[in-house]
C-alpha cells in the first residue's frame, strides 16, 4: 500500500540512484556501452527505498538516528543490487562469447567483475552522494512517514 514515507523513500532513492550511475559514467572509458545501465539503477533504487526504507519509516516510529541508519542500509543494498546485475549481464556476455568451458565459471567470474566495478565507485563524489544521500533520504522519509502516517 502507498503511504507517503514509501513514496518519499523510493523518490530519493531512485533520484541518488539516477545522479551516482550518472557519476559512475564519468569515471568509465568513453567507448564503454552502458546500455539500460541508467534506468536499472534508478529501478533498483526505487524498489530498494520503496521496500527496504519506505516500509520501516512507514509510521514515523523510527527516530533520526535508526531512520539514517535504515537510510544507509538502503542505499547500500541498492549498490548490492546493482553490481550483482551488472556483474551477472556481464559474466553472462563472456559466457554467451564461449570464453568459459565450464558453466560454474560463470558464476565464479561475478567476483572479479563485481569488485572490479565497485572500485570505479571510490570517487569521492560518488562516496558522499552515496552516505549524505542515504542519510538524508532516511531523515526525509521518517519525517513523512510522521508528518503522513500510513494505515
Amino acid at each position: 500500500m502507498p503511504t507517503a514515507a514509501r513514496i518519499v523513500a523510493a523518490a530519493c532513492i531512485g533520484f541518488i540512484a539516477w545522479v551516482v550511475s550518472g557519476l559512475i559514467k564519468l569515471q568509465m572509458p568513453d567507448q564503454a556501452n552502458f546500455g539500460y545501465f541508467v534506468p536499472i539503477c534508478v529501478v533498483v533504487g526505487i524498489l530498494c527505498g520503496w521496500v527496504i526504507l519506505g516500509r520501516r519509516a512507514d509510521r514515523g516510529r523510527l527516530g533520526y538516528s535508526s531512520a539514517i541508519g535504515v537510510g544507509l542500509s538502503a542505499m547500500a543494498m541498492t549498490v548490492f543490487w546493482v553490481l550483482l546485475m551488472v556483474s551477472a549481464w556481464e559474466s553472462f556476455d563472456v559466457a554467451m562469447s564461449r570464453r568459459f568451458h565450464d558453466p560454474m565459471k560463470v558464476i565464479y567470474n561475478l567476483y572479479p567483475i563485481g569488485s572490479e566495478h565497485l572500485m570505479t565507485m571510490k570517487d569521492t563524489a560518488i562516496i558522499v552522494w552515496l552516505v549524505a544521500g542515504g542519510a538524508i533520504t532516511g531523515i526525509l522519509a521518517h519525517m513523512a512517514g510522521q508528518k503522513w502516517p500510513g494505515r
